[in-house]
């Protein structure tokens, strides 16, 4: 009886062991799937011919969004990847920005970004441009507030004859249920995984408590992957079939630009006055409205209008006579040893001032249906002591990966500087009109 007693003994951790896993398993795989349930049947109980329609749950449209607004090309083009880096070669400047958000809720949409940045002008090259680049090695940082907008979905004419919020309905189910197969599989397979496990892999331990901390790891992670695939798959499978009219949304960005580092200029009133230099601070603020249209027939449509407000000078409001050592002494200055003790072999000539300059910029961005080449413009006019008028052409361009997501962006870009001439010696500034590029590298996860 003794034998009997101690065989029944042995018998009793994996019995344990069984039990824990399948009430874990009953509470929390049945929590994972009647989550993604839940969603898709919100989804399906939304009218088709309501502005409050949807085709995919909230984090699967950020998904669709990412790339949608894959457009990138310069600091302030909003990005749905944790990280992005711009780099433009009329302005001579890299960007490094990276984004503080977590995906909050069960299926919650973005609604607001928190971006920080540090900008530097990295190559000399650059400054011979028409813009005339004034800061060398400069370096700051920028913050930015973006808030999103609601996203709303129409669908064609919602009758029998077009189905695009039914066959949406259809497709979604069909992810669900199929994902729904392989969470149980992958539960099963787990759980096989678990019974093998005896006391002498876990030394020290009680065998049910790390049975339990493996399950909960497990379940954890398995929350976050299928939820995820949840998201990607509707998104993908919306991108595929354009089974919608139109969706809409929009964002309003506020952000600063603070410099840490920035050269001085050596200013002389003329050619009889000493060398003085004077330390620009050049900080700006802007605020940023973007619309964007996406049609499944007409293509993608960005517009966006932009206030700023820069710290400006004369130096940059183009209003001094720049020269060199030699011009300088040619033209009878009379500081000359101080000017060949600068470490730059440039200086200024006239009366230097700093003042506020507000600005208005308008752009708009195309891309027809499934194309990745679009077109756009920008025009933007200064207002002050600095009421320049410039302009922009650009043919953008979305390089896709393997994936099909958006990998590098670049906008080739023809710029017309001070359109209505209001520099009147033109040669001392060079060409006004000139080509560049623009380049946006979205990176990192994505904030779904």
């Amino acid at each position: 009886m003794r034998i009997q007693h101690k065989n029944i003994l042995h018998l009793f951790p994996p019995v344990i062991c069984s039990f824990v896993l399948l009430s874990a398993s009953a509470q929390n795989a049945e929590n994972i799937i009647n989550e993604l349930k839940g969603i898709n049947t919100q989804i399906a109980g939304k009218p088709c011919n309501t502005k409050s329609g949807m085709a995919i749950s909230n984090r699967a449209m950020n998904v669709f969004l990412a790339d949608k607004t894959g457009y990138l090309s310069e600091k302030g083009d909003l990005s749905l990847y944790t990280n992005y880096v711009t780099l433009h070669s009329s302005a001579g400047t890299l960007t490094v920005n990276h984004y503080f958000q977590n995906a909050k809720g069960t299926d919650e949409p973005l609604k607001s970004l928190f971006r920080i940045g540090v900008e530097a002008n990295i190559a000399d090259g650059f400054n011979t441009t028409w813009l005339d680049k004034k800061f060398k090695n400069e370096l700051g940082f920028t913050l930015s507030q973006t808030w999103i907008g609601k996203v709303t979905t129409t669908f064609a004419d919602c009758s029998n004859s077009s189905k695009q919020k039914q066959a949406m309905d259809a497709l979604r189910a069909g992810i669900l249920h199929s994902l729904e197969m392989d969470i149980n599989k992958k539960e099963t397979d787990f759980k096989a995984a678990l019974l093998s496990i005896d006391s002498a892999d876990v030394p020290g331990q009680d065998l049910s408590d790390a049975t339990n901390i493996a399950l909960q790891n497990f379940y954890e992670d398995l929350k976050g992957e299928y939820e995820e695939k949840f998201a990607r798959l509707q998104a993908e499978t919306l991108t595929k079939t354009k089974n919608f009219r139109h969706i809409t949304t929009n964002w309003t960005t506020i952000s600063c630009y603070i410099p840490l580092f920035f050269p001085s200029y050596n200013i002389a009133t003329n050619l009889t006055t000493p060398l003085a230099e004077k330390h620009p601070c050049p900080f700006e603020l802007s605020i940023s409205h973007t619309r964007l249209w996406e049609s499944s027939k007409a293509g993608r449509l960005f517009i966006t209008v932009k206030g700023r407000l820069l710290a400006n000078n004369a130096v940059r409001g183009f209003m001094l006579d720049k020269t060199d050592y030699t011009q300088y002494k040619n033209l009878g200055g009379t500081d000359t040893l101080r000017f060949a003790s600068l470490k730059t072999d440039e200086a200024y000539l006239g009366s230097y001032k700093t003042f506020l300059t507000p600005a208005l910029s308008a752009r708009a961005v195309y891309f027809p249906t499934d194309s990745h080449v679009g077109f756009s413009v920008l025009l933007e006019k200064n207002f002050g002591n600095c009421n320049l008028l410039n302009g922009r052409l650009g043919i953008p361009i979305v390089l896709i990966n393997s994936k099909r997501l958006p990998a590098m962006n670049f906008e080739f870009q023809i710029a017309f500087f001070d359109m209505t001439h209001k520099i009147s010696n033109e040669k001392k500034f060079g060409n006004k009109t000139s080509i560049g590029v623009g380049v946006g590298i979205p990176f990192s996860r994505l904030m779904f």
